[in-house]
């Protein structure tokens, strides 16, 4: 017979104030956002808002998640939308392990592919964001590995698939509980997709010179009936250089490539720069381009493109204004926008 170990109340308490218990921490990042943005047709003004907390119950064991604020419809075919059918959802829940070289997690989080669609001006990452992999539940691990002379390297692997529980639902405005009868990449309850990631920098010694290379596997759901499995590589550059004392600028590449995007037939490629210079460590004017290519399968090639021109002010205390225009060619139709952003980011 299995013998059974039970913890007592008694016992509970013993470990809790004994030199190994956990010591629970809770800290969290916060970043609210205010957003203006006109069309010759249409605007539409939102906010959005994300928390980050983490409750560190000892040197190693930790819990995070990010809960996000934000428009469940982002479509802009309005004559004016204030504030408008925003919503709040789990985007990450999270347990994780830490050592100085090693990582372990599970829960619900975002896997490593690509780095473009994080904020860079703007608008800098709207066509990166097709290709951010969001929501999944799995598991993974990371190995960093700390050089003298050639910088640190971290190896992540993932698996994974998409969310279906209670979590992939939203309060205030519904979104709707996925299921995995809505089929897509990933959405098949069980662990066949994966994502690989390479991280580093100092790359060649070069102080300032990082990148990221990744690669992703998601099968097809069960709803994707004749669908195929989708695969996509992506390459990042990221230089960071200091042209004098008061002026720094920071390129980045990526180039992205994805064959049965979400389980269709078509093949998108995704080619974007963006360069951020920054004065006096307050000023910041940013330029953001993408190309994004889609190869139709039994169609034509369809090319769109996104430039983005923004500049803005740091205040130094979490709180940050930017201003901008863009011009955007998308199915064959170009369309430009103004816009305003206010950021404010503080900890708890």
């Amino acid at each position: 017979m299995k013998k059974q170990h039970i913890i007592t109340p008694a016992g509970l308490a013993l470990l809790c104030s004994s030199s190994a218990a956990f010591a629970i921490d809770f800290s969290a990042d916060v970043v609210l956002e205010a957003q203006h943005q006109e069309e010759t047709e249409y605007d539409h003004t939102f906010v959005r808002a994300e928390v980050a907390p983490t409750i560190a119950l000892n040197e190693q064991w930790s819990i995070d998640g990010v809960i996000v604020l934000e428009p469940m419809d982002k479509d802009m075919h309005f004559s004016r939308r204030v504030v408008d059918r925003e919503g709040v959802f789990a985007e990450e829940l999270k347990l994780n392990y830490s050592t100085d070289t090693l990582a372990l997690f599970a829960g619900k989080f975002n896997p490593g592919f690509g780095t473009a669609w994080d904020a860079r001006g703007i608008w800098g990452e709207d066509f990166a964001e097709d290709y951010e992999i969001t929501e999944k539940l799995g598991f993974g691990a990371a190995y960093t590995l700390q050089t003298a002379n050639w910088g640190s390297h971290t190896l992540t692997a993932s698996t994974f698939f998409s969310d279906t529980s209670f979590l992939s639902q939203s309060v205030v405005t519904s979104r709707g509980r996925t299921r995995l009868a809505d089929g897509g990449a990933g959405n098949t309850e069980d662990f066949s997709s994966y994502a690989v990631s390479l991280d580093g920098d100092e790359l060649a010694g070069i102080a300032g010179l990082n990148y990221h290379l990744a690669y992703r596997f998601q099968e097809h759901g069960d709803a994707n009936v004749g669908a195929d499995d989708e695969s996509g590589y992506a390459a990042t550059l990221n230089y960071t250089h200091a042209l004098t004392q008061r002026v720094t600028v920071n390129l980045m590449q990526e180039y992205v490539i994805i064959d049965n995007f979400d389980s269709s037939a078509d093949d998108y490629t995704y080619n974007t720069s963006s360069l951020i210079t920054t004065i006096d460590d307050k000023w910041n004017v940013t330029l953001g381009y993408t190309e994004r290519v889609i190869d139709v399968s039994g169609g034509s090639q369809t090319d769109d493109h996104l430039f983005q021109v923004s500049g803005g002010y740091d205040f130094g205390n979490g709180l940050t204004l930017d201003i901008g225009w863009r011009e955007v060619e998308e199915s064959n139709h170009d369309h430009d926008t103004f816009g305003l952003l206010g950021r404010y980011q503080f900890g708890l």
